[in-house]
Order: structure tokens, then C-alpha cells, then sequence
């Protein structure tokens, strides 16, 4: 081998080793927190993700760590590498969007609200007045013909009228970080803002964009405060505002402003809301 190889032999050894002990710092973390370990397993999933955040992980890393935590915590309760893998894919959906659609549909779903996949949304036949009007009316000046364009949505937000119609009133936009292309966000934003629709970004802000707030914000941030109607991030050192809002998965509250925002923008949107249980079984079936 030459000197280089060597050299970039030993970095990997060192890295994979600083990572291990750092994830065995984390676990020992997560264990000691996590006391009732099993009982909620989304929250169990949060508070994972906010430990694992905490300690500023490598961006790479942060879904990884959360995953082999929470697998790791459920093996120690007894459960087989199947089961735990089986429980982690239940909760968390293996992915930050699917993570949030279950921690809304959790709390939510007995008060009338669902969280749904755009894509899913898009396929099933009892949305289709929905689909159509969530669906941009875009001219072809080349060919002079229209088009529909659909809306980066990642999870589109649900209830039912007293008289038993779905309708949508809220639209989330899942990032990990600035480099999922946010400034999409922004117009996605403005393009339906006469839909009276609202339309946030959830983000994990694995690149630190919404943490400085007030002189020291970002331009993204500024813009974002501008024109969403709020944006929700995990980051654990992030700055609040009016239009900031930090989801703390450790903490029994910690999703509230989440929560309570889509119950106001409910109320908003669609007045003679309906209170029945409505979960994503029940609207495919």
C-alpha cells in the first residue's frame, strides 16, 4: 500500500471508531431518558431523533443513529431483531415524512383530523374533487394548452364537513436540510396562498438554515418567515418566532404548537368541521 492509502486507511478506522463510541454515548443517552421505552413507540421515536440532534450528528448520520437506537432499546425489552426492525418501520415509517404523518395521525386522528401522502392522496377516488382543486391550472405558452401541476405536498392534512365531505386545509412540506431545494417551498407557497390552503415546511434543519433568528437569521429563514404560514423544526437550538416553531420530542408537550395550529387553521378553513375519528384505513376503504 503507499503512504496515501495508508493514510486514508487509518482516517476511516479513526472516523468509524469516534462514530461507534459516539453512537454507545447516545444509546446510554436514550436508555436513561427513555424510562417507559415501549409504551408510545412515535414518541419514543421523537425523542430518540432529539437526542441524536442534540449532539449535532453528521447529517448522514441522524436517521441511521435514531434507527439503531430505537432497534437496540427494543431488543433490550425483549424483542427479537425482527420485531424490533418490524416496531421501528411501524412508528417511524423509516423516514422523517412518514415519521410526522404518524405523529400527527397519533395525537389527531380521534379529533377528526388525518394526515395523508400527496401520492396516496392523488390515487384514491373520494379525493378527487380534492385533487382537482389543489391542482395548479398552468398554460403551455410553446403549445397553448393547460396543463395540471400538482403541489409539492408531502403530507396534505384532512377533515370531514358536518356533512360528511373531505376537505383539505392544511399542506406539509418535509426537508431534512436546505439542500432538499426550500426555495421550491417558498413558491409552492405563494402559488396556492389564494387557495386559502396553509402551507408550512417541516424540516429537520440537519444544516442549521432556522436556528439564528431575529438579525441573525438566514436569508432562507427570512424569506420562509415571509411567505409560510409557519415553519416546524426538530433542531434543538433553534431561535422561535411567531413563524419559527421548535418541535421538542423530549418533552410531553413539545409537538403542542403543531397540534394546536392545526386546530385553529381547521377552524379556519373549514367551519362546520366534524369531530368523528378519521384515520387513512377508513378513507381507502
Amino acid at each position: 500500500m503507499s503512504a496515501k492509502e495508508i493514510s486514508d486507511t487509518v482516517k476511516i478506522l479513526i472516523s468509524s471508531m469516534a462514530q461507534k463510541a459516539q453512537f454507545e454515548e447516545l444509546y446510554a443517552k436514550a436508555k436513561a431518558q427513555l424510562k417507559d421505552f415501549g409504551a408510545k413507540p412515535i414518541k419514543d421515536v421523537g425523542q430518540i431523533l432529539t437526542i441524536v440532534q442534540e449532539a449535532e450528528v453528521p447529517e448522514s448520520k441522524v436517521m441511521e443513529f435514531t434507527q439503531e437506537i430505537y432497534i437496540k432499546l427494543s431488543q433490550d425489552n425483549g424483542r427479537d431483531l425482527n420485531q424490533a426492525r418490524q416496531s421501528w418501520v411501524v412508528a417511524s415509517g423509516n423516514n422523517f415524512e412518514e415519521f410526522v404523518r404518524n405523529l400527527i395521525n397519533d395525537a389527531l386522528n380521534r379529533e377528526g383530523i388525518l394526515a395523508i401522502k400527496g401520492d396516496q392522496l392523488k390515487r384514491n377516488p373520494k379525493a378527487k374533487e380534492i385533487v382537482q382543486f389543489l391542482t395548479l391550472k398552468a398554460n403551455r405558452r410553446c403549445t397553448q394548452q393547460t396543463t395540471g401541476v400538482w403541489p409539492d405536498s408531502d403530507i396534505v392534512v384532512l377533515t370531514k364537513d358536518k356533512k360528511g365531505n373531505l376537505k383539505v386545509f392544511a399542506l406539509l412540506n418535509c426537508k431534512t436540510s436546505d439542500h432538499s431545494r426550500n426555495d421550491a417551498v417558498l413558491f409552492w407557497a405563494l402559488a396556492l396562498r389564494d387557495n386559502n390552503i396553509k402551507y408550512c415546511l417541516m424540516t429537520q434543519d440537519l444544516d442549521k438554515k432556522f436556528v439564528k433568528g431575529d438579525n441573525e437569521a438566514s436569508g432562507l429563514r427570512k424569506k420562509a418567515e415571509a411567505y409560510l404560514d409557519r415553519v416546524y423544526t426538530t433542531h434543538p437550538s433553534t431561535t422561535e418566532c411567531a413563524q419559527v416553531r421548535k418541535l421538542d420530542f423530549t418533552k410531553p408537550d413539545g409537538a403542542n404548537s403543531l397540534f394546536d395550529d392545526l386546530r385553529m387553521w381547521r377552524k379556519e378553513v373549514v367551519p362546520d368541521f366534524a369531530n368523528d375519528f378519521l384515520s387513512k384505513e377508513s378513507l381507502l376503504s
